[in-house]
């Protein structure tokens, strides 16, 4: 391919406002034509510029300054947040920050000149409200110029609470696959206008910046995806509305730069307007790096601005997003690949191209010295974090939203006649994982988890041979509790009920305590359910006293 094979069809400009426009033609002239579209980098002098490689390493030494033009991406705190590993002393537990860690965490993005920074809405956990209102706060109050974003469903109550905490800016998210259609009994043409009715509502209150994704691009099929986006399309152009970001997704991070051609392709088609793309891109294969400077070139060629989503060292829920440093790093790798003789000047070049802060502080250094303070938070937690197939926490590298949809995958082959093995391996290709078959016949979800869900709640309670306690008794053992509504605690409590009111309390303690155990969130479980034994005998004296 010829770098003018590279060109886009239309070149854009961006706005005082953000927005990309066509960019006017300009200079014509055979000269101007003829002009590379990114000047060379110091350390080409000299090469030949006929061959391929010259023009590779040129386009990929721009990604350091297109990064920089695009806040390097979204800082994603709530998929730090979703880690799970086993600690040095066997037990399990997410990854947690304290206020002040989280707060320097942003202070270490703001000082990169990283455009957002992600955080969970929390819409029923007012630890999280607190501790997102209180960063809000203290960023605005300090000057920073890194902006908050809520990571919500198309649910009221998540848009509700994110603009209750003081965030302006959401990311909106909906499943959109099979799996998603299946299990929740709506059709895309009902889950686009769910989309639509989410958009509405947060530029109601006044979001200044909407950005709505499917819950994975790539395990939606392409005929879904066209229509999920025409129908969204169509209903925000009647309503004189529009998103301005749009997600895509690759959370089994299997995507091909095709994948992604073919969905930008079907976004264009449908008319679906935007100011940005979104990349989050899981590194199940260990492929996320090559994944999202690929995006990048291809984002660069299109005149389109592209925010890669990245987190904490690269950890997140299951195998997560890399960090900002891995990416910065991916593309070095490429360039000495290309050139190997030449790494001490690539490397001068990068911190050039990088260069310094408004402190004076080489961006390189800085950046060094932020992975430094992320690696030593997860020393003192004594947190172990290890993709690999082989380690001994494997079999618990799972998390409620992923472990969730692995089973509704399961279940739903089930029900389309597969059975054995057959099921199990549709199960599984729910969510790629790093999990070999012989250790791992369906995902195991973690308790102990800010992003612990129903599921993980009802695995480890059927595990445990556990049954509801009566209903009587469990109004007892809530009576102490202050962390739950009144609402909740009047309201009739069966097993669906119960799961997630324990999944609520985990996700709360696990902010207001810096990190629960298994076993601490097991106690949490006991609140609501029994060993079968222990229940009987409930009962059997409960009838006694009524006699």
């Amino acid at each position: 391919m010829t770098t003018d094979d590279r060109r886009p069809a239309t070149n854009y400009r961006r706005t005082a406002n953000g927005e990309q426009q066509p960019a006017e033609s300009g200079d014509q002239s055979p000269a101007a034509i003829g002009r590379p579209r990114h000047e060379p980098p110091p350390f080409l002098a000299g090469e030949n510029p006929a061959q391929e490689r010259y023009h590779e390493a040129t386009e990929l030494f721009g990604l350091f300054g297109y990064l920089k033009a695009q806040g390097f991406g979204v800082f994603s705190l709530r998929e730090s947040l979703q880690a799970v590993g086993e600690r040095i002393d066997g037990t399990l537990q997410g990854f947690h920050l304290s206020a002040d860690e989280a707060w320097q965490c942003i202070e270490h993005m703001d000082a990169l000149g990283v455009g957002v920074a992600e955080l969970p809405a929390y819409p029923a956990n007012r630890y999280g409200q607190a501790l997102n209102q209180r960063l809000i706060e203290q960023a605005c109050a300090a000057g920073l110029a890194i902006e908050f974003a809520a990571h919500a469903r198309c649910v009221e109550a998540d848009i509700r609470a994110a603009h209750a905490a003081g965030f302006r800016r959401v990311h909106l998210y909906i499943g959109t696959s099979k799996i998603k259609q299946a299990t929740a009994g709506k059709s895309i043409e009902q889950i686009a206008a769910k989309a639509f009715e989410s958009i509405a509502l947060a530029r109601e209150l006044g979001f200044g910046c909407v950005r709505i994704s499917t819950e994975d691009a790539f395990r939606t099929t392409l005929d879904d995806y066209a229509a999920f986006y025409q129908h969204l399309a169509e209903a925000l152009a009647a309503a004189g509305l529009a998103a301005d970001g749009i997600g895509i997704p690759d959370t089994v991070g299997l995507s091909t730069l095709r994948d992604l051609g073919d969905r930008i392709a079907v976004l264009r088609r449908v008319g679906m307007d935007f100011s940005f793309l979104e990349c989050h891109i899981h590194n199940d294969i260990g492929n996320a790096d090559r994944t999202y400077v690929d995006t990048l070139l291809l984002c660069m060629r299109l005149g389109i601005t592209m925010l890669p989503d990245f987190s904490i060292l690269g950890i997140g829920e299951r195998n997560g997003t890399i960090g900002l440093s891995s990416l910065l790093e991916a593309i070095y790798r490429r360039l000495i690949l290309l050139y190997p003789r030449k790494m001490p000047q690539i490397r001068q070049a990068m911190r050039e191209q990088l260069g310094s802060l408004p402190s004076g502080e080489l961006f390189v250094n800085r950046y060094r010295d932020a992975d430094t303070f992320f690696y030593h938070i997860m020393a003192r937690t004594g947190f172990v974090f290890d993709r690999s197939p082989f380690s001994a926490n494997t079999e618990f590298d799972g998390s409620g939203v992923h472990a969730d949809t692995t089973m509704r995958a399961y279940l739903l082959a089930q029900a389309e006649g597969s059975a054995g093995q057959e099921a199990i391996d549709i199960g599984n290709s729910a969510y790629a994982g790093a999990l070999p078959p012989y250790d791992m016949p369906l995902r195991t979800p973690v308790l102990a988890c800010f992003g612990c869900g129903k599921s993980n709640v009802r695995y480890w309670r059927e595990r445990a041979g556990l049954a509801l306690r009566p209903d009587a008794e469990i109004r007892a053992r809530l009576a102490g509790l202050d962390d739950i509504d009144e609402a909740e605690r009047e309201r009739p409590v069966d097993e669906s009920a119960a799961d997630e009111l324990i999944a609520q309390l985990i996700r709360c303690y696990s902010i207001k305590l810096n990190g629960i155990s298994h076993q601490d969130a097991m106690e949490l479980v006991g609140l609501f359910y029994a060993p079968s034994a222990e229940h009987s005998a409930w009962e059997e004296h409960a009838q006694s006293a009524a006699v």
